[in-house]
């Protein structure tokens, strides 16, 4: 997916774009049905495509913490990463494929509170917008694996003087798999 395309701003959903999302959306709280979930989700939706913290926020739809708290939930139970996947698949209903840049927006806020998997869904569907900052800068799972086998293949056999550049440069991919502890602020997507 390219990355220069411009984001859409911020509008309410339209009745499509509700349409096809809320099959995919638990639509009860915690033993009670959500109270106007489609508020919701233009609240939260308003919220990800801001640069704002949530305690900055304000939402007709709901209170702040009321939309963020849904939002967590919503995170922790794959309701962000399933939604990105679904709209990032080529043959994806228009409605979805409309959504696509506020799911990527939601889905690089979750990264906080799921961790590498968030990283790792984004770069297989080949959505660096989804990032939460510049793909070589952040950790890559998948590297990590593959430096990891390549080690052992090489500590597997016996070791001679030729293997020490060899596991010298695993070394640095190793480093680089890691991400960068700080990513500037410039740098981050908003």
């Amino acid at each position: 997916m390219s990355h220069s395309r411009p984001s859409r701003p911020w509008s309410p959903l339209t009745d499509a774009e509700w349409a096809a999302l809320a099959p995919h959306l638990p639509l009860t709280g915690p033993g009670r049905p959500l109270e106007n979930p489609r508020a919701r989700l233009d609240g939260i939706f308003q919220l990800v495509t801001t640069t704002l913290p949530w305690h900055h926020f304000r939402s007709p739809a709901a209170r702040t913490d009321t939309l963020h708290r849904q939002f967590r939930r919503w995170a922790r139970m794959g309701v962000w990463s399933r939604l990105l996947a679904l709209a990032a698949r080529r043959r994806a209903p228009k409605p979805l494929k409309a959504v696509l840049d506020w799911l990527c927006a939601a889905h690089r806020r979750t990264y906080r509170l799921l961790g590498m998997p968030v990283l790792a869904l984004a770069r297989r569907l080949g959505l660096r917008r989804a990032l939460p900052g510049p793909s070589w800068l952040l950790p890559d799972p998948d590297l990590s694996e593959l430096v990891h086998r390549a080690v052992k293949s090489v500590l597997n056999g016996p070791l001679t003087r030729r293997e020490i550049p060899v596991l010298r440069n695993l070394r640095a991919l190793l480093r680089t798999a890691g991400g960068r502890r700080r990513i500037p602020a410039c740098l981050v997507p908003s």
